[in-house]
């Protein structure tokens, strides 16, 4: 169900298709009007995207470099670290530089949505000083979009401190071109209700809020790669279900190990991305191999 909702009249009009496959075959049906390649990954900058034309796709999500000074590379295998100290790459641009690259590929990430389109970015906290500085400084470059949710990302592990309180969390902001016409599909991304009474409510399912309790990916995941900062396939698959359809094009412009790619492709998504590691792209595509498409 693709949910067109006017905020202005606080009313949602739900505009259900005769059936899914008429939407996925509308869908192919104007990519045939296109010569721009699908479901590729280019091994290279999202900077400059010139092999994706301009308002062609229907959702951005990415995990973009947190550029907080770690040396990223443990290399795994089944679940055990290879190379504790394998460094792939640094993550310490010059903050000026860092700042000049978001700019220039979230330009470009705009150019290629659809009006109707939507952006969603996973971020999290940097700690400097020992001073917690959350990042909404990336609403900055979004400006001219308008900010739907504010999603807290909650795990169950990670790094530990003993100065102040562990971090469990990060943020993902999806960000819409029209903030009254866009993809919601809250029924496909329902969760059970804990608490379900009949004689209260009419179902056994419930929008799963702006806070979502997910795994990181860790060792002994199945979907485990040697990328130093995955994350997990459930967080892209809500994302997905809830801001595209079947046939829909997804784009992520810092592909990594190809985690949006391989979700995509699996809920019957078209994808595109770039990344400049060639080994990651290697991992994404022997990914994707695996990867039966859905239908």
């Amino acid at each position: 169900m693709r949910l067109i909702l006017d905020e202005n009249s606080a009313t949602i009009e739900a505009v259900q298709p005769k059936d899914k496959r008429a939407v996925a075959d509308q869908a192919t049906e104007r990519q045939r009007k296109t010569s721009m390649k699908l479901d590729e990954i280019y091994n290279g900058s999202s900077e400059n995207m010139t092999e994706i034309e301009t308002g062609t796709v229907d959702l951005v999500v990415t995990s973009p470099p947190y550029n907080i000074d770690i040396q990223y590379g443990n290399k795994t295998a089944k679940g055990k670290v290879l190379e504790s100290k394998g460094i792939k790459y640094r993550d310490n641009m010059k903050e000026e530089d860092y700042r000049r690259m978001l700019a220039s590929v979230f330009s470009e990430c705009k150019r290629v949505l659809k009006d109707t389109g939507s952006i969603w970015i996973n971020i999290k906290n940097r700690v400097v000083g020992g001073v917690v500085l959350p990042p909404f400084w990336i609403q900055d470059f979004f400006d001219d979009l308008y900010l739907k949710n504010l999603i807290i990302w909650n795990f169950d592990w990670g790094g530990s401190t003993s100065r102040r309180f562990a971090p469990r969390y990060e943020f993902v902001f999806w960000f819409v071109k029209n903030k009254d016409h866009y993809t919601f599909n809250l029924d496909d991304v329902k969760v059970p209700a804990l608490n379900y009474r009949p004689d209260r409510y009419k179902s056994q399912w419930k929008n799963p809020t702006d806070v979502w309790r997910i795994s990181m990916v860790s060792g002994n995941f199945e979907e485990r790669t040697s990328h130093p900062a995955q994350y997990p396939e459930e967080l892209v698959e809500r994302i997905l279900l809830a801001g595209t359809n079947k046939g829909d094009v997804v784009l992520d412009p810092f592909m990594g190990s190809g985690t949006s790619a391989v979700v995509a492709k699996k809920l019957g998504r078209h994808y595109l991305g770039y990344e400049t590691v060639k080994e990651y792209c290697d991992i994404a595509r022997e990914r994707l191999e695996k990867t039966e498409a859905g239908q």
